[in-house]
């Protein structure tokens, strides 16, 4: 179990310092951009988006997960990842004036054909990232996906300053494929790796063909939205629903970020062991509850705050979106399990089966509520979230042999966590004169207590999370001492 804090804590350390990254970015960037600018870069990168997903095919998934991995597993998973990469990068390229022309937007064609450059470097990184993962490599991990973040940070960050508009995401995205590249092969620098063969590539596209059509799935129901707005909404609308999603998906990237690269090989060695994932699955859902429901409460209270602070005065529009977004969110705290359990039980194709009969009416529902505006796109999440985690759930109660009443009593213990949270934030708001649209000063006095609150319900309610707390803060101690006697010897 050490070794699992271990490698939780070093990926959080990863991304935790990532997603500062990316929240300077974003708040520099929005200040910069126009909402239409913004808007027409996140329609060019939800293409970039889903041809990547696309592009990855899950080869790196099935490194992980395989159970008798050898060399010429690993060569087939990158001629894979090759052919696939260099095939859509060229997609890309020819077909970026198509894609301009249906959105009447000659930019678009612009910023497609700089993201097909990062296509060629990315199938040089992607095995050797698999490797460090499948070995729980996470502190070398760590390092490389920081400093490869970083090089990104300074690349968009410094072409935004210098005028050069959406471009400048699209630059940093390619800066930072090619230092994962270059970094990964120095940190394990196996010429072998990259010998290409065929002979052992067909386990590799079966597993591939299923984990990618989930990706894809996924990715276009979140996507596929996006891509509808710009022609029904215009560029504007799309740029304030994105920036609403972004700011509403900052809890799950600061908790769930940080365990998403450690939950499978986990799970995958918890069933090479032949071990039940149950109590695993179970616990897992009481601590993500326990931190994601406060999370979001705290966002849904202060989202006019959040907005300014990170978006800026030209963003207020989005902070009644993320208000609602961040509610519906809260039915999906168990979805991070999902497809770690059922890829780890050897049910990949549960995950694909999931993923179509829940995704079509869901994107269906978002797309067609857009009819009515930005209110009612983000309102259809109520609808949404409950019947995609109600499909996910039923696999997973297969898999596991899990019963609704067990689901509900792991969850329970957050509840009075996420009350405890609220009580203080509420109160600042219904005492407020300003409602919602809290002042600087009111904002922090909501948001301590909202911590406060919910630390003190967590630790005095005997909460499961509290074990993980102490245990954390014991390796830190032990940390911190190693590092005081090193530097005295010294």
């Amino acid at each position: 179990m050490s070794r699992i804090r271990r490698g939780i804590l070093f990926s959080a350390a990863d991304k935790y310092a990532s997603q500062i990254l990316s929240l300077v970015t974003l708040a520099i960037m929005s200040r910069i951009l126009t909402p239409a600018e913004t808007g027409l870069y996140l329609i060019a990168n939800s293409l970039i988006l889903l041809a990547d997903n696309f592009r990855a095919f899950g080869v790196g998934i099935y490194i992980v997960q395989e159970r008798e991995l050898d060399r010429q597993a690993v060569r087939a998973g990158f001629t894979v990842t090759l052919v696939i990469s260099y095939g859509i990068g060229l997609a890309i390229w020819l077909s970026a004036e198509l894609l301009a022309a249906f959105y009447d937007n000659g930019e678009i064609a612009h910023l497609l054909r700089l993201a097909a450059l990062a296509f060629a470097a990315i199938p040089f990184g992607a095995p050797i990232l698999a490797l460090l993962q499948r070995d729980l490599a996470f502190p070398t991990l760590a390092g490389l996906n920081v400093t490869a973040g970083f090089v990104g940070f300074l690349v968009t960050i410094g072409l935004g300053f210098a005028g050069v508009g959406p471009a400048s995401y699209v630059w940093g995205y390619v800066a930072t494929s090619v230092t994962v590249a270059v970094l990964a092969f120095a940190l394990r620098p196996e010429p072998w790796i990259y010998r290409p063969t065929l002979a052992g590539s067909r386990r590799v596209l079966a597993f591939g063909m299923t984990c990618s059509a989930v990706t894809l799935l996924n990715m276009a129901y979140e996507m596929l939205p996006r891509l509808a707005f710009g022609k029904i909404l215009g560029f504007a609308a799309v740029g304030l629903y994105g920036r609403a999603q972004t700011v509403c998906q900052l809890p799950d990237r600061v908790i769930a970020s940080a365990l998403h690269p450690v939950v499978l090989p986990a799970m995958a060695a918890e069933v090479r062991a032949e071990r039940d994932l149950k109590p695993a699955y179970l616990r897992g859902l009481t601590l993500m509850s326990s931190v994601q429901w406060p999370a979001l409460i705290l966002l849904a209270l202060l989202a006019d705050p959040v907005v300014r602070l990170l978006l800026g005065a030209q963003w207020t529009e989005a902070a009644p979106l993320v208000r609602i977004v961040a509610l519906g969110n809260m039915v999906l705290a168990p979805a991070f399990l999902t497809f770690p359990v059922l890829v780890a039980t050897g049910r990949i194709r549960d995950t694909l089966t999931s993923s179509l009969i829940s995704l079509p009416p869901a994107a269906a529902i978002t797309i067609g509520s857009a009819q009515f505006g930005l209110t009612a796109v983000a309102c259809s999440i109520f609808v949404t979230a409950p019947l995609m985690m109600f499909v996910s759930l039923v696999f997973v109660r297969r898999a596991i042999g899990l019963g609704w009443g067990e689901i509900f009593l792991s969850l329970r213990p957050s509840l009075g966590v996420a009350a405890a949270t609220a009580a203080v934030p509420a109160c600042v708001v219904l005492l407020s004169p300003n409602s919602l649209d809290l002042q600087w000063g009111e904002a922090a006095l909501a948001l301590a207590g909202g911590v406060a609150g919910g630390l003190i319900a967590l630790l005095a309610g005997h909460h499961p999370a509290r074990d993980e707390l102490l245990a954390v803060a014991r390796m830190a101690s032990r940390f911190l001492s190693r590092t005081r006697i090193s530097r005295s010897e010294t």
